[in-house]
């Protein structure tokens, strides 16, 4: 464990040294925030049917996903597909550490970093400026940070597994670029799932994706609340189980792969 801390240690060391570059995303985060709440105002006032969730709930929930976008980190980790394709794993497989818990020490302090140095200031930033929803209870926000301890689990247990293509297609572009286009859209990120229509809702909550995204901040809204928060806590595991079987299955199948194309 103690080796696995370190890597994820040396991963946060390693952001710092990019401040402007997070400062510059940060601004672009606050700016498509405001645009995702003028586009969700402009609907609430043209509607005239009743909705799940109310104007205020949406723009705290467009805050929350513009705030933490960066620390579950979807859209992939070129950096996987790469070590693959460039052949660098093989150096990576010499150490004696765990090939997928290496890559989650690394992707826990890369998050641990856009968490003090993104989210949290974004967070206030929309708390003080836009009076976004703030829990009152404890128990919520001890909730909600444990759904998104787990979101940054799954999403990194997706992303090898998906990346882990590589070994057979030598670019996992493509692939790459239909799972999180699926990811993006059946997470909730572009639009909260309590807004689609009830069957597109039920796809939903079948899949992965909504742990990631929709049912963390469901828990900060309030819409998610008692046992339900412990079945989605179970979904979450139990879909990271799935996909760190899969990501093994994947790289042991591929190793042979690589050897046998002479990688």
């Amino acid at each position: 464990m103690r080796v696995y801390l370190e890597f994820g240690r040396k991963s946060f060391q390693k952001m710092l040294q990019y401040r402007t570059a997070n400062l510059a995303g940060m601004a672009t985060n606050l700016f498509f925030g405001a645009v995702r709440v003028l586009i969700f105002t402009a609907f609430y006032q043209a509607s005239t049917a009743k909705q799940p969730l109310s104007l205020h709930q949406v723009a705290t929930y467009v805050w929350l996903s513009q705030s933490f976008l960066m620390v579950i980190r979807m859209w992939g980790r070129p950096e996987v597909s790469d070590t693959i394709r460039d052949g660098s794993v093989a150096m990576q497989l010499t150490k004696p550490v765990d090939f997928q818990f290496y890559w989650l020490a690394d992707e826990f302090g890369k998050s641990t970093y856009f968490l003090l140095m993104r989210a949290l200031p974004s967070l206030l930033f929309s708390i003080f400026l836009f009076r976004i929803m703030i829990p009152a209870d404890p128990l919520t926000w001890l909730a909600f940070l444990t759904g998104i301890l787990l979101a940054v689990v799954l999403n990194q247990s997706y992303i090898v597994a998906a990346f882990s293509s590589t070994f057979w297609t030598l670019d996992a572009t493509g692939v790459g670029g239909f799972c999180f286009a699926l990811q993006t859209f059946f997470s909730g990120f572009v639009v909260p799932i309590a807004l689609w229509p009830d069957w597109l809702q039920q796809i939903a909550f079948r899949l992965p994706f909504e742990g990631m995204i929709n049912f963390p901040f469901s828990i900060y809204l309030g819409e998610v609340t008692g046992v339900d928060i412990l079945v989605g806590f179970g979904k979450q595991i139990l879909w990271i189980a799935f996909y760190v079987c899969i990501g093994r299955w994947g790289i042991r199948r591929g190793l042979t792969k690589l050897v046998l194309q002479g990688g």
